[in-house]
Parts: C-alpha cells; structure tokens; sequence
C-alpha cells in the first residue's frame, strides 16, 4: 500500500468516525422520541448540519494547523462536537438547583476535551480505534431504528382513509374551533388557585356563549383529547381483554386534518384550515396542507422540536440565561403561541372562501409561564412539563393575559361573522398537583378534578341550543355541531375518562380507565 493510500484510507475511516460522533446524540433522540415523531426529516436536517460543521471546523482548525494530519484533526473535532452534544447528562444537576454556570462550563470542558484530543492523537492507530468505539456506540440506536421500521412497516393510520356520511345540512355557518391549551374549568379556578374567572365566563355570555360549567376532558393529555375530539370516539383499543392506547403516530393524521370530523365536514363542502402555532409540534400542519395558517411564519423562532434536540447541547441554556440575566424577553428566540399569535392571521383566515372550518389550537395558558398579566413578556424555559406548584401565581397572570388577547379576538370574530359557530376549548385541566410524578392509579380525586376539569364554551344558533348539557364531555363536542348543522338530535356518548401516559412518565404505554361517577364526581371537591 503506497503512503498516498494509506492516507486517503485514514481520512476517510477519521472522517466516518467524527461524523458518528457529531450525530449520536441525534441517533439517541430519534430513537428515543421515534414513537412521538412522525418522521426523521427534522432530525436529518440537523444532522446534515452538525456534519457540515464538523467538517467546517475541521477545515479551519487544518488551516490553522497545517503541520496537523487531516485524520488527527478530524477525530479531535469528532470528539469535540460528541462531548458538547452531551450536555444532557447536566440535567439532573440542573433540576437540584439554578445551575446557570452549567451552560458556560460545558462549553469550557467541550474546548479542553478537543484540545485534549489534537494533542493525544498522534498514532494513527487510534482511527481505528476511535472508528470502532463510535460504531459501538451508534449500534443500539441503528438496530432500535431498524426493528421499529420492521415494526411499523405496512401499518394503515387509524383514520386517514375514512371519509363520513356528508349527512344533509340545513345550515352551513363557518365554523371556528379554538382551543386554549390547559385552561381549566371556572371552578377549578376557584378550588385549586383560590382566583374567580367569572368575568370572563360572563364576558363570554354576553358574546352569546354557552359556558358548560360541569365539563370534562376525557383524556388528561393533549394528543388522546384532541385526537379523540376530531375522531368523535375514544382513542383507545381492546387487545385481548386489556385497553390499549392508540399509538401516537396514528393520532397525528387526526389531529392533522385527517379525522371524521374534517372528512365528513370536507364531504359537506367545508374548507379546511389549519392554524399552526408556531412552537406545538403536536398540532403542526400537515405536510402539503393547502390552508395552513402559521402563528409565527418567517419568524425564524425555535419550536417544540428544535428545543427538544438543541437540548442536547448548551444552547438553549444559553439563550434562557441569557434572556433571563438581561431581562431581554420582549424578542424571545422561542414561538411562545400567544392568542394573539391567531388574532394576528384572523383577516387572512376569514378570506378562505365560506364554509370553513378552522382548528386553531393555541399554547396558551399551558406552560412555561411566560406572559405577565398585561401580556408582557417573562423570561422563560422551552419547558412544557413545567408543573411547578409554586408556579401558580404566575400561571394566574398568564391566564388574565390569554383572557384579554381572547376576548379581543372573540369579539372581532362574532362581529364579522355573526352567524358562525364558535367552540372554544380547553384540551384539558392544569397538573400543578404532580399528577404525573404519580402513578396513573394513585390519582386522587383532587388530581381528576384540576386535571378532567376543562373549559368548554360555545356560541350555537338558537335552534341549535336545546340539545346543550353543562356535563357534556369533550368527545360529544361535534356530534353536538353536526346534529345542529343537521337538525338530527344529539345521542350524547357515554362519558369515559382514560389516562394514557406516554413520553417515558410512569405507567407509559398503559391505560387506566377512571369510573365516570369518579371523575363526575369530583365536581363536589372544594366546595
């Protein structure tokens, strides 16, 4: 083997090998987060970019360094690039404290770990060895990878082929569906925060709404409500006897514009828009959505997703500490999705020619708090499981914020369109209680009640009020706008009530079904 080959075949086997290693731990994310993810496009534009940089920084460093064999460098970089994508093993330290400086120090050991390695790499031996190691380290991802595609090979979405009976309308209003992520119940207010909404709720009333004061979600989590509101039937399955949930990946085309309620109202001549946030990766519009509304379109703001990966690294750390020591919020890096995120695409959506049906699903009053009550903007973590109990008083100021932004919108629409039907939702109830520190069957009645207890309000034609009960659950919500749109009478579904854990909580992957008299029933906690 001449010496120009042996090089080449160094370079190369040093490039593999740092190319790995800048990318394990989007292997671990894809791979831990495969069942929650409806593709890896994402996650492979990130992964093309941490190459891109990897192979840019080896460049500069070996212009730098001349005298540096391409291979040494390489490796050094590879190496680098692993170390500082690693910063989540800092997390459990974080959680014991503020651990600002964690960022700033990780990045020092990030630069002491290269430059380690430029230094302790003078055989070429180590190629080989550093190859091997990387290769080790990416194989239980790949193979997790390659038994999931197995898996999942061949298997139809719930309901993306299902296409309802149009049925026969006798009105055609548009339709306006807004839901308000997490916003509880008046009296759930009232018990668990000590804080009295009842100047919204009559607000409300006084714009023609029906306040459904004794309403619940039937699923406690985002992706199972909404899931099972746009399918108009439980997202859960018997195997064998046992109740299982719906994997996520058949949720998303439902809440994506691919359930019965889209179909059926498509088949009746409906348009369909899509409002997409800006941060919720759950309610993003479907890939080729013809009217998908972006809350936060050209902004160039950090999502769910970005958030998630970028976590890996000390960069969003950065960027909140950041935000938070110079109390610079005002511009945040993050797509919050405030109410007026919507208000602000309310004309371009009334354009779409009449009838529509607009799902708007807006993050707020859900966590990480980061409105103050005059809508000013907090210093915030990208956390969306940010439970905190102490964490209530600012989650009340988040709430009078989402209060003002929404009846501001809630009149411009009654004003331009007066006839329209108006749902505003909550997907489900706040979890300041630690619910899902517990397991699912330690819940107590104080838990089903701040967490099933949802808003639920909404502005029908007359003709269409008498089938309205203030205990109708999320899952009748358009069998209710179909029997109006119809004239067909309500047959409510016999209320249940389902949690279904899921992102690696405990009891992930089973379903544990509360008794409806249970969860009814807590109506009577705190009064």
């Amino acid at each position: 083997m001449t010496e120009n080959s042996r090089e080449i075949r160094l370079v190369v086997a040093a490039f593999a090998a740092a190319v790995i290693l800048s990318n394990i731990a989007l292997l671990d994310f894809y791979v831990g987060n495969v069942r929650e993810l409806d593709g890896p496009g994402q996650v492979v534009q990130y992964a093309a970019c941490a190459t891109a940089i990897t192979v840019l920084c080896a460049a500069l460093i070996k212009w730098l360094l001349p005298n540096y064999p391409w291979w040494r460098v390489l490796l050094a970089v590879g190496l680098t690039v692993f170390v500082f994508c690693s910063y989540h093993v800092t997390k459990t330290i974080k959680w014991r404290g503020e651990g600002w400086w964690l960022a700033p120090v990780w990045i020092a050991i990030t630069i002491a770990a290269g430059l380690m390695a430029l230094v302790a790499l003078r055989r070429s031996g180590a190629v080989s060895v550093v190859l091997v190691l990387s290769l080790a380290f990416a194989a239980p991802a790949v193979a997790r990878i390659v038994v999931n595609l197995v898996k999942t090979q061949g298997r139809a979405t719930a309901s993306s082929e299902f296409v309802a009976s149009a049925g026969r309308n006798r009105i055609t209003p548009n339709i306006y569906w807004i839901v308000l992520d997490g916003y509880p119940r008046r009296d759930v207010l009232r018990d668990s925060f000590g804080f009295d909404n009842s100047g919204f709720v009559e607000m409300l009333a006084t714009l023609d709404f029906a306040v459904l004061e004794s309403s619940f979600s039937n699923f406690p989590v985002t992706a199972y409500s909404i899931s099972s509101t746009l399918n108009m039937d439980y997202t859960v399955q018997t195997n064998g006897g046992q109740i299982e949930p719906f994997p996520l990946l058949e949720l998303y085309p439902m809440i994506r514009g691919k359930g019965r309620v889209v179909s059926r109202l498509k088949a009746a001549g409906y348009n369909y828009v899509h409002f997409e946030n800006g941060y919720d990766y759950l309610t993003k519009c479907a890939i080729g959505e013809r009217r998908c509304v972006k809350g936060k379109e050209g902004s160039g703001r950090l999502d769910e997703l970005d958030v998630a990966i970028l976590s890996n690294t000390p960069i969003i750390d950065l960027v909140t500490d950041f935000e938070e020591i110079t109390g610079k919020a005002d511009a945040p890096v993050f797509a919050w999705g405030g109410v007026d995120d919507l208000g602000a695409k309310l004309d371009a959506i009334q354009q779409t020619p009449a009838p529509f049906f607009l799902y708007a699903h807006v993050l707020a009053p859900h966590p990480p708090m980061r409105f103050r009550a005059d809508c000013s903007a907090l210093p915030a973590e990208p956390d969306l499981q940010a439970w905190n109990p102490a964490a209530r008083p600012a989650f009340i100021d988040q709430l009078k914020c989402t209060n003002t932004q929404t009846e501001t919108l809630l009149r411009r629409i009654v004003r331009a369109d007066p006839a329209a039907i108006v749902i505003l939702q909550s997907d489900h109830g706040t979890a300041f209680s630690g619910q899902f520190a517990k397991q699912p069957t330690d819940w107590s009645d104080a838990d089903l009640h701040e967490r099933f207890g949802a808003l639920n309000a909404m502005r029908l034609p007359a003709e269409c009020r008498g089938d309205l009960r203030q205990d109708l659950t999320l899952i009748d919500t358009f069998p209710l706008v179909f029997s109006c749109l119809t004239g067909e009478g309500l047959r409510p579904r016999p209320p249940r009530f389902f949690v279904t854990p899921y992102d690696g909580g405990l009891g992930s992957g089973r379903v544990v079904e509360y008794p409806a008299e249970r969860v009814q029933g807590s109506l009577e906690v705190g009064h």
